[in-house]
């Protein structure tokens, strides 16, 4: 790995980890959150592969909950639609949900290093 992709790919952890702390304090919709964990996991993967890192978990609650509009999308929909919509949705979500934040955790924990390292 050369020093710009080390760079590229420390930028996607460090997105990583902020996205993790996001997701576990609830400053971000955990099926945004999922989503854009596996789009910045992708991206430092392609770099380089992860050890001992992975993502399952948010993958598969991202592909159960694929379907339901985001919060930033809600507003297209009517209401009637939306509230038959929470109710599957909501039990996707309590099914997930705490497997989701302990993997946020771990993976708070794992890439706490990134902090460490400057460009």
């Amino acid at each position: 790995m050369n020093k710009f992709e080390e760079l590229k790919r420390n930028r996607y952890i460090k997105k990583m980890h902020s996205n993790a702390i996001a997701m576990v304090t609830g400053q971000v919709d955990l099926r945004e959150g999922c989503r854009k964990m596996e789009y910045l996991y992708s991206q430092a993967d392609y770099v380089q592969p992860f050890d001992g890192i992975e993502i399952n978990i948010l993958k598969k609650f991202s592909s159960a909950t694929g379907f339901f509009p985001l919060p930033s999308e809600r507003e297209l929909y009517s209401k009637v639609y939306l509230s038959e919509l929470d109710v599957r949705l909501a039990a996707i979500e309590e099914k997930y949900r705490d497997l989701v934040i302990q993997k946020c955790e771990e993976l708070v924990e794992k890439l706490q290093y990134i902090k460490m390292i400057t460009e």
